[in-house]
This record gives C-alpha cells, structure tokens and sequence, in this order.
C-alpha cells in the first residue's frame, strides 16, 4: 500500500490505554490507515523520531497540577477533542512541596491562576502522598488520568523547596542554586517534560509579593536549564517579560539546546514592555533564522478572564493594589470605599495595561 503520508520513527501512544511503542503512522486520504510497521512508499514523510505520536488535540500550556489528582477526568479538557495536556506552566505547580510549605503554594495558585484555596484544600486533603517531584509524578501514575498528561517541573515550587519562605524576597545562594539544578535534574530522569520558569510583573503570588521564580537571577535561571542540556532532554517554558525576554530565550537555548516555548503572542505589550504583538512574532523570527529554537504559545481562541474584587488577581501586578493585595476581606472593602483609593485605581487603569474595558461584562453586582 502507498501512503500520502508518513510518520515514521515515533513512540506511538495509540489512545486505547495500551502501552507505547515504537512504530509509524500511514495516512492515506485523511484517514490513518496503518499502525506499527508501514508496508509502502509515501508522498510525504515525517521523522517523529524522539517524539510521541498521538491522536487528539494538545494542550501545551494548562494548570491542571492540582486538580488531575481527584479528577482524572481533567474536566473540561477531553470535551474539546483534547487528549494530551501540558501541566506546570509559568514555573507554577505543586511539587516539589514540603509540608510546612503547601498553604504558601496553594496561596500562590489563587493569587496567579485564580484557583479557589478551598477547592484545593477539598481536594488534595491534608495529607498529601508526595513532597518530591519524582513521588508527584509516581502519585499522578498510581491514580491515572483519561488522558495523557506531561509534566514542567515549575520553578515556583522547586526555588520554595530549595529557598523556603524567604523565595520570594530575596535571590539565591550559589548552594541553593546547586540545588535546584541537582533537583531538575533528578525531575528530568523521572519523566518530566522539561523547565517551567516566569519574571513577569503580571505574577503576584500570596501577600501581594512576587512569586519566587520573580526573585531569581537570570544566572540561576540559565543553571538550571543547563542540567536539561546534560541530559540531552526536556523542553523549557517561559513566560515574557521585561528581565525574561528574547535575548535571554535565546541564551537558554543555547546553553541547553532544547527549544524554548514562551507565552504568550498577545496583543499590545503593556504592562510587559515587549512591543505590540507584530513586533514579539518579529523578533522570534529572527532568532529562529539565526538558528536559535524559540518559539511563541500562540492561543486558538480570544482569552477571557473572570475575574472578583474579593481576589482580584487581575490588578494585582499594579502598585496602587499592594496594599489591597495584603488586605483582609473586610479591609478590602474599606479600600474599595475610599475615595483617594478610587481615584488612584482608576487612574491606574486608564494605562495601556487594561485597555479593553469595553470588552468587560459585569455578570454580578450586589
């Protein structure tokens, strides 16, 4: 039989729950017509050696970290046709996770992601069957997931492991950064897909301070990637910004050879300084001519946010929120009452950070 096209080479996970395997992929007028061994010629061949062949789509960039371990489902994901998933993106996860640390770490998921605390404690329990990323990685395999799930090792969690409370205020010791790349290490021979790291003004973690991979050095940053160029694996994710850019994606690049993926290719440059969204796909394809693997997340789909006033995430990357930020829930609606507070909210907002108020819909107001 001859193909129209062909995968050759690749590590097969067919979708039925079987085991992977090494095999091709035969595409004959839009169907896949042979698995395993291909028994002709084809038009088009692609060499998928290295890489996994599967059906579906693939989300790279989710936060399903905690949620897959009491919903194996991954609900909403599958119902789009989706059937891989990327998890630990923006350096953001749950392992690795000392116990004295995992009300920080939830703290944070609420402040970046919006993710209620409460469901997150509901959810995990209190007593959690992991503190290392190898035994999370043993955990999410011992309960399984309806679908296939890979894993960023997030720098969050990892620099709160090494660094403790204090990550999030001050940078590391070259010990600690020694660490960090002994442990990446050790996530990567486990099975993680890679590094996930963030400098973006955008990520304000609990108490309105900035998440810990904020606080590291880009020396420490470019160490730790360089323990996925010892091991000749893994990918690195990286969230833009003004000390997280083009220059130092192409850096880590270079000192790893793995690709860079870094999110996002949005409109406007905003609060990120990074020019329009015109200029951010220009600049990648000049690195990417001038051999560099760098490459944007680009969404299929307009973003929406959802956004409260009693978490109000959105605007907590803004100066004139520090002090909301910190704020109990009664203290916040003393803050949202005063006057001063008022005018320089809305003074704030009129930058080019939030310039889509016309695309906002107000779905409850008491």
């Amino acid at each position: 039989m001859n193909y129209d096209m062909a995968i050759t080479g690749g590590r097969i996970v067919d979708g039925t729950g079987a085991p992977a395997y090494a095999g091709d992929v035969g595409i004959r007028d839009g169907r896949i017509v042979t698995l395993g061994k291909l028994n002709g010629e084809a038009k088009a061949v692609i060499d998928a050696r290295g890489h996994v062949v599967a059906p579906g789509v693939v989300d790279i960039h989710t936060h399903y970290d905690a949620q897959l371990l009491w919903d194996k489902k991954l609900s909403i994901s599958p119902w789009h046709g989706v059937t891989t998933v990327v998890i630990g993106n923006c350096g953001f996860g749950i392992a690795p996770t000392r116990r004295e640390h995992r009300g920080l770490i939830l703290r944070t998921l609420e402040n970046v992601e919006g993710m209620s605390v409460r469901a997150l404690e509901a959810g995990l329990g209190e007593d959690w069957p992991f503190e290392t990323f190898p035994e999370y990685l043993d955990t999410v395999e011992k309960r399984g997931t309806l679908i296939n799930v890979a894993v960023l090792l997030g720098h969050t969690p990892l620099r709160m492991f090494v660094v403790g409370p204090d990550s999030t205020r001050r940078t590391s010791h070259t010990d600690e950064v020694r660490q960090m790349k002994r442990l990446m290490r050790e996530g990567l021979d486990a099975g993680a897909l890679g590094f996930a790291t963030s400098k973006s003004p955008t990520h304000v973690g609990f108490e309105g301070l900035p998440v810990p991979s904020r606080l590291a050095e880009f020396d420490e940053i470019r160490e730790i990637a360089s323990a996925l160029g010892e091991a000749g694996a893994g990918m690195i994710q990286a969230t833009i910004g003004r000390e997280l850019s083009f220059d130092e994606f192409a850096e880590l690049n270079r000192v790893s050879g793995r690709h860079v993926s870094w999110t996002a290719l949005l409109g406007g440059g905003g609060v990120l300084n990074v020019g329009s969204a015109a200029d951010q796909l220009a600049r990648s394809r000049e690195l990417q001519a001038a051999g560099f693997e760098v490459f944007p997340q680009v969404t299929c789909r307009p973003l929406n946010f959802e956004f409260r006033f009693d978490q109000p995430f959105l605007f907590q990357s803004m100066p004139v929120f520090a002090p909301v930020n910190r704020a109990s829930h009664g203290e916040k609606l003393k803050y949202y009452a005063d006057d001063t507070f008022r005018a320089a909210f809305r003074e704030a907002v009129r930058g080019p950070v939030l310039d889509a108020w016309n695309k906002s819909v107000i779905s409850y107001c008491p």
